[in-house]
């Protein structure tokens, strides 16, 4: 009876032990898994502050590039070209060309069809 009764308690030791210590390797590998993504997130933060720095820099270049004062400077400096003191207006008659069948109009009603469907047809 007593041998019983020490072989009951130590197969349920033995059984609390071994949950004990699947519950302690369970919880270090959540706590690795945390701190990895800790990590991660870390990483993004510091990417989206390093890209809004930036953002914010290339909105300042361009608006320095797109401002008219700028725009007129290059033109005057860079291009050479000046004021404009007269202008003038050519008008250019209309050209009519004789009607010209394209290609899409020759192919029929296949090639509406194949076009339906996602199919190319030359």
């Amino acid at each position: 009876m007593i041998m019983r009764k020490r072989r009951l308690f130590s197969s349920k030791l033995f059984t609390m032990a071994v949950v004990l210590f699947t519950a302690v390797v369970i919880l270090g590998f959540f706590r690795l898994q945390v701190s990895r993504l800790e990590q991660l997130l870390s990483d993004i933060d510091r990417s989206i502050e390093r890209y809004s720095a930036e953002e914010v820099e290339l909105k300042q270049v361009f608006s320095g590039l797109a401002s008219p004062i700028k725009i007129y400077s290059y033109c005057k400096d860079v291009l050479g070209m000046d004021k404009v003191k007269q202008v003038e207006m050519v008008h250019v008659p209309a050209v009519r060309s004789a009607a010209v069948s394209s290609p899409e109009s020759r192919k029929g009603w296949r090639s509406n069809v194949f076009s339906l469907l996602g199919f190319s047809v030359n």
